[in-house]
């Protein structure tokens, strides 16, 4: 083809390319962590990196002003960072975690150490902090020392020296060339460095020269040939700093009265963080900086004089020479904890917190337009009341009008991002548990049916169930059933496109009511029962699927009811458990996730079921769960945590975030919700550079759709069925070779033929 051609086409085609810019590729994860809470900086060339309270990592780079994030999405091992260390001789970070696991980072490339993570230890195995000694990194651990050899990227020693060689925490290393000092949850120990057997617990002594020689301590220096430490003095509230000498110990010549929380030897200078300020001495205890960096946890004064410092609510913090600080920290949520998640026409929703961190005050989350955005109280004071938000609903009419559940203190409404009202029991409606006054109006389930009216479920409540019309009239939803009341566990609401409203009671099944102005018509409650006849007595999620299915998560997996409106029909009513074959020869089945509790059910475009459970990860599920498409856990993907709580599906783009004990993670599946017609389709990239190896996404599909792609002469060269409304090609023919420069023709058409599409590809090569 004419280059001049191919110019001309590449700007026909660059259009649609600009839709898709935020758009992770198919298949690729990305982290949603907080990054604010600093607590430990470490420095390596031009690189500052942070690791934040909520077990985050980021760098700074003061070359490029650049901004990098460390997770399990690019590289890390782990969750939970407990500790970062950096040698400039080495050019390595050492990265420890809250389990003993331990990540080296050297010229962006990322080795996992795991050994202590695998110790057969009973107990704390975090890594405390980090002592360099040329090649050595002494580790200081919940269980004692390790030393680890850098250069042979192997352990060398552990030094268990507590009582009769027991484990005992170690917060702090120093040494002054002669002795090896550790700060202890008992005292301060040292031994000599150079002696034959560090491993062996007689080598080691308390030292008996200081205040309080059994209590803990945590920070250790060496500087000016004294050893500094913190002793926290009962009797006046306040810290001390101490110097220990052979025989005594003396509070320091420019000690000031305060909480600390680091003291450390950096590149020969003294520094102390406390609850006010960072002090920076130099080798000869002389002054020479301070700044005003209340609550600091950490600071850092690097080779260039430049003082950074890690603040517990913003971030990494670096200070210019009359102190004012500039804030270096990604977007994030405010908190890693979360609740629901929703997502509705893109935009996304998070409630800030679960039933167990109600006190919390951690509010919501949104996620639109790429930017996370909180509503706490330290953004809206009005909040400060309301504790968390741990139940989210989407207005399907107006997204911008959101409804929060808190377990404890009513709901509050969100329009247009601003607070709109707190709804509790004082507006007359929502009853709290009965005995027991404000804040025990414990939101349990909300859903907004198409017209907007709010279904709302309370737990322990004589009157669980309320609605709201769309005028925002409310009403108390009065039913037969006569179970309800303290004793009584319900969680959530579904409100299903087929008119009834099914209710979770956890502990006894499913309450299904019909009503018509308010008024129930029709009232059905039944245990929920497989196709075996086998109880599932304990009931936690529920949702709608394509097909109108029910699927309801148990305590030993999902269970369908086919055609909801059924349940008014027949004596008994059981639910279906798909039947997974053995596949050994017998001819037994397995019911799916039999073993498994069962946090959310979220259905994507392609009618496929995303299956969150408590210990195992996430599944997707082929429709009808007979399949399995994709197992994620720990082990196997970026996921953080084996405990996942909830998910939501973006149907626009088919991003799939994953709430889990440790924070939110997303991982961009390939179905997306299909249109009602073809007036949406564009493809990307197009067109298909030379230098581009990933997938080309056909989007904006009617659901399900078949799709053909040609060249320009009519010969097929691949074919597909859309998941939802998008189709998945990764440029190659059926030989499995990459298609040559030319434009390539994309054929849609429906089952029936009734509906049919034709776009196009450019392919550079």
């Amino acid at each position: 083809m004419n280059k001049y051609l191919i110019y001309f086409l590449a700007l026909c085609f660059t259009g649609t390319a600009i839709q898709v810019e935020a758009q992770i590729p198919i298949g690729t994860w990305r982290d949603h962590l907080p990054y604010n809470k600093a607590k430990r900086l470490a420095g390596i060339g031009t690189r500052i990196f942070c690791a934040t309270e909520d077990g985050s990592l980021y760098s700074y780079n003061r070359k490029d002003n650049s901004i990098q994030k460390y997770s399990k999405v690019n590289g890390l091992s782990d969750a939970d960072v407990s500790t970062i260390g950096s040698s400039e001789s080495q050019q390595t970070l050492i990265i420890g975690y809250e389990n003993g696991n331990m990540d080296l980072m050297k010229n962006d490339s990322i080795i996992n150490i795991p050994d202590i993570k695998r110790k057969s230890l009973v107990g704390d195995k975090a890594i405390y902090n980090i002592l360099f000694l040329d090649q050595y990194a002494y580790l200081a651990c919940g269980f004692g020392i390790t030393v680890y050899d850098i250069s042979k990227r192997e352990i060398k020693d552990t030094y268990l020296f507590g009582d009769g060689g027991s484990q005992i925490k170690v917060y702090d290393i120093a040494c002054d060339g002669q002795y090896l000092f550790a700060a202890t949850n008992q005292g301060i120990y040292k031994a000599d460095l150079h002696g034959s057997n560090l491993v062996d617990y007689n080598s080691w002594d308390r030292m008996l020269n200081v205040p309080a020689p059994d209590a803990e301590y945590r920070f250790l220096g060496f500087i000016n040939n004294k050893l500094f430490s913190v002793y926290p003095n009962t009797v006046t509230g306040f810290d001390e700093i101490i110097t220990i000498g052979p025989d005594t110990w003396e509070i320091w010549t420019h000690n000031f009265a305060d909480q600390f929380s680091y003291l450390g030897e950096q590149n020969g200078y003294l520094i102390i963080c406390s609850l006010l300020s960072t002090k920076v001495y130099d080798q000869q205890e002389r002054f020479v900086r301070e700044a005003v960096t209340y609550y600091a946890k950490h600071a850092l004064y690097d080779k260039e004089h430049t003082l950074w410092y890690a603040d517990p609510e913003s971030g990494l913090v670096r200070l210019d020479e009359a102190g004012n600080g500039i804030v270096i920290v990604p977007d994030g949520p405010a908190y890693r904890d979360v609740g629901d998640i929703k997502v509705l026409y893109g935009n996304l929703w998070a409630a800030g917190g679960t039933e167990s961190s109600k006190w919390a005050g951690y509010g919501a989350y949104s996620f639109i337009g790429e930017q996370w955005t909180d509503y706490n109280e330290k953004t809206i004071p009005e909040l400060s009341g309301l504790l968390n938000i741990s139940k989210i609903a989407i207005d399907p009419g107006d997204t911008e009008h959101v409804i929060g559940g808190s377990y404890g203190y009513g709901l509050a409404e969100f329009k247009n991002g601003m607070l709109v009202d707190i709804i509790d029991e004082e507006d007359g409606c929502l009853q709290p548990v009965p005995g027991f006054g404000h804040g025990y109006v414990l939101v349990k389930g909300l859903d907004f049916e198409p017209d907007g009216t709010l279904w709302v479920s309370l737990t322990f409540s004589d009157e669980p169930v309320y609605r709201r019309d769309p005028d925002e009239t409310w009403s108390v939803t009065d039913l037969d059933y006569t179970g309800f009341g303290v004793d009584t566990r319900i969680n959530g609401i579904l409100a299903a496109s087929g008119g009834q409203k099914w209710l979770l009671i956890e502990r006894n099944g499913l309450l299904v009511f019909e009503e018509d102005m308010g008024n129930v018509i029709r009232e059905r409650f039944f245990s929920v029962q497989n196709q075996a006849g086998i109880l599932l007595d304990r009931v936690y999620c529920i949702t709608e699927d394509k097909e109108k299915n029910i699927w309801v998560g148990t305590n030993r997996g999902p269970v369908i009811y086919v055609n909801g409106t059924d349940v008014f029909n027949g004596e008994n009513i059981s639910g279906y458990q798909p039947e997974i074959p053995r596949n050994d020869g017998t001819p037994f089945v397995d019911f799916l996730l039999a073993t498994e509790k069962i946090n959310c059910i979220e259905v994507d475009g392609a009618n496929q079921k995303w299956l969150a459970t408590e210990k195992s990860g996430v599944y997707l599920v082929s429709d009808d769960g007979k399949t399995e498409i994709h197992h994620f856990h720990e082990d196997n993907s970026p996921l953080f945590s084996d405990n996942v709580q909830t998910i939501a599906v973006n149907d626009l783009t088919g991003e799939v975030f994953f709430g889990t004990d440790k924070g939110i993670v997303s991982f961009r599946g390939r179905a997306t919700e299909g249109t009602e017609d073809f007036s949406d389709v564009y493809v990307f990239p197009n067109p298909v550079r030379e230098n581009y190896t990933g997938d080309i996404i056909v989007t904006g599909l009617v659901r399900d759709v078949y799709v053909k792609i040609t060249d320009i002469s009519g010969n097929l060269v691949f074919e597909t069925r859309a998941l939802g409304g998008q189709a998945v090609w990764d440029g190659k023919n059926f030989r499995g070779q990459r298609v040559n420069t030319g434009v390539y023709l994309v054929f849609c058409t429906n089952e029936d033929g009734s509906m049919t599409h034709v776009t196009k590809i450019l392919f550079i090569r």
